[in-house]
């Protein structure tokens, strides 16, 4: 007996749930005739796969309404998607020109959603041209991420096949070979050798110049001269401002001492030009001895002792 009171109570059960869930789906299917929505429609040049009837229709991300049917459009080319979307949401896409549609994967199932979003440059310029009368108001298409990706991606694949890689791996392989012939050819080691040895006898003959006009000083000779017309200048200036007799005499007396400088400071160039002119014959001397003989660069004689002007041996 307690075993059939049992068996009674499971049909029981089972025959309410079941009426809860039919009258549950019932209720949502119906739910959605009474939807205040309105009907669009966009067109894909691209495969719609993963987008089922039902699925998702967004705008900026927030839910705008479903996808009511996926066709092919007319022409046979393109997919047709209708689309029943909120009035509310409606309003706002008749609003907005930039406004694009494109599939959009949800998560990692592989489902796609239609993705409502403004669009701007190329992009506005996506959507597919139409050779037939939509039948409801359209809203133009976008390519997908996916697409974008796949289009660069083809995009890069013509350009590297452009590349002619023989031609320059023959080139870099012609450059290499060159490079190797010149690197081993014995001309350039004695260039190398006669470059060293050249900078060698140039350091050495700076050096020997350097020693030769050690004596030479023309300080002195600047000084001097700086101080005289230092002078001329102050008197040049004394004179300008009209100053009396005694002030002409003692110009005079300046004047005087003045041309005693000078006649110092132009013994004193005299005699560092003539030095100077010693160097230079020196100098060329020297130059046509190393350009005969380089060796006595290196083993000549000292130079023969000099009388200074005062009498003396230098």
């Amino acid at each position: 007996m307690a075993s059939e009171v049992h068996k009674f109570q499971v049909g029981v059960f089972v025959i309410v749930a079941t009426t809860i869930g039919i009258a549950a789906l019932v209720w949502l299917g119906a739910s959605r005739f009474f939807e205040d929505t309105e009907p669009f429609v966009t067109y894909f040049g691209e495969s719609v796969q993963g987008l089922d009837p039902g699925a998702s229709v967004k705008y900026r991300g927030v839910p705008a309404g479903r996808v009511g049917k996926i066709r092919i459009a007319p022409d046979g080319r393109l997919i047709q998607v209708e689309m029943d979307i909120d009035v509310e949401a409606g309003q706002a896409l008749k609003r907005d020109p930039s406004l694009r549609a494109s599939l959009e994967l949800s998560g990692i199932t592989g489902l796609r959603y239609v993705e409502i979003d403004r669009r701007f440059g190329d992009a506005l310029n996506q959507a597919p041209t139409l050779s037939f009368e939509p039948p409801h108001q359209v809203i133009p298409s976008a390519r997908s991420g996916i697409k974008e990706v796949q289009v660069a991606l083809s995009e890069l694949y013509d350009r590297v096949m452009q590349i002619d890689v023989r031609g320059l791996s023959a080139d870099a392989r012609a450059a290499l070979q060159s490079a190797t012939r010149l690197m081993s050819d014995e001309r350039v080691d004695a260039m190398l050798t006669d470059l060293r040895s050249a900078t060698g006898q140039a350091t050495r003959l700076l050096q020997r110049l350097d020693t030769m006009t050690a004596d030479v000083r023309l300080g002195p000779a600047v000084q001097n001269a700086t101080e005289a017309s230092a002078e001329l200048k102050a008197v040049l200036a004394e004179w300008r401002s009209g100053q009396t007799g005694r002030q002409v005499n003692e110009t005079l007396a300046q004047l005087q001492r003045l041309s005693e400088s000078v006649a110092q400071v132009v013994t004193a160039m005299q005699f560092t030009l003539e030095r100077l002119d010693r160097t230079a014959g020196s100098f060329q001397g020297l130059s046509e001895e190393v350009r005969s003989q380089p060796s006595r660069l290196l083993f000549s004689n000292p130079p023969a002792p000099r009388a200074t002007p005062n009498g003396g041996v230098r």
